[in-house]
């Protein structure tokens, strides 16, 4: 408990680690901020503004010429009822058209603005993972560590459990924070959100902490193995990248299956569907289309984490430590 501590209070006082948690913080802020001024009531000025714009857009050349020819045959662009005199009224730009803006909905922030900040959250807390390994391997202060507890696997459980613990405690109250700002300014709008929705947005945002936490766990872990934080990194691109685009090119049926993005988006989503191009056509057409639950896509995260965590500890406790 007390190299836990030790480790944790490390974890903290990393100043790189700090100032990611807070680029994710402000980030997430910039993202929750954007959708409450995007989704904003109109005010006076805003009907003002779009009354300009509607006088300016008729007095266009294009605009007046589909008048004029509208008085000439009113049936045709009006209908049968149609009469010259209610050309420029049905015709002339008007201030709605200018006020396209949509209520604040929370249902919506959920599969839209919401899934990206968690996505970008748990993207920082890989690279956290990976920076609070890195860094002990790239000041050799690891071996020193050593002397102090030579037992390599209770350092190392001590290391990942710092890093899962600082990567929820990080991620729960930046989502919170995200989360919280929309609620309130759909409240003080009038705008009430369900307790369905309520319930999904949670389960997202519990789901969502814990895929942060395995990402960075995992990240320590890979650089743990690596031995070097770039040399992470670049392993992490290469199969989130070059591995979906190898996957994509097998000729194996069903081969989408392991592209890890699904994974994680049914893991996120309670379940996702995406578009399978491996999958055979029949005579009769075919449904590329494929459902993968969250179940699907946890156990596939699962065995990517566990094969990380193993490989790594092997690592550690036979290899020499510089």
């Amino acid at each position: 408990m007390r190299l836990f501590l030790v480790e944790l209070t490390r974890f903290r006082s990393r100043r790189a680690i700090v100032l990611m948690v807070l680029a994710a913080a402000v980030l997430t802020g910039f993202m929750a901020g954007a959708t409450i001024w995007e989704t904003r009531p109109i005010s006076e000025k805003d009907i003002a503004a779009a009354q300009q714009m509607a006088e300016q857009e008729a007095q266009q050349p294009y605009i007046k010429r589909e008048i004029a020819r509208c008085e000439k045959n009113p049936e045709r662009f009006l209908g049968d009822n149609g009469t010259a005199d209610r050309c420029a009224e049905q015709m002339a730009p008007k201030a709605e058209w200018f006020l396209h803006r949509q209520e604040i909905s929370l249902a919506q922030a959920k599969d839209d603005v919401g899934l990206a900040a968690l996505l970008l959250v748990t993207a920082v807390m890989v690279i956290v993972g990976t920076t609070f390994a890195g860094g002990d391997w790239a000041s050799g202060s690891l071996s020193n560590q050593l002397l102090f507890e030579p037992r390599r696997l209770k350092v190392w459980g001590a290391k990942a459990a710092s890093v899962a613990v600082g990567t929820v405690l990080a991620t729960a109250v930046i989502m919170s924070g995200f989360w919280l700002a929309l609620y309130l300014s759909a409240e003080l709008r009038g705008i009430p959100t369900g307790a369905t929705v309520q319930e999904e947005i949670r389960a997202m945002v519990g789901r969502g902490t814990l895929l942060a936490a395995a990402g960075g766990v995992g990240a320590y872990a890979l650089t743990m193995l690596v031995r070097h934080t770039v040399g992470t990194l670049a392993v992490l691109f290469a199969y989130s990248v070059g591995g979906a685009a190898l996957i994509a090119a097998l000729p194996v049926e069903g081969s989408g299956r392991w592209n890890v993005a699904h994974s994680v988006f049914a893991w996120l989503q309670n379940g996702t569907t995406f578009y399978d191009p491996s999958l055979p056509c029949g005579p009769r057409g075919c449904d590329q289309e494929v459902f993968l639950s969250l179940t699907s896509g946890a156990t596939y995260l699962g065995v990517l984490l566990a094969v990380a965590v193993v490989l790594s500890v092997i690592s550690f406790r036979r290899r020499d430590v510089p």
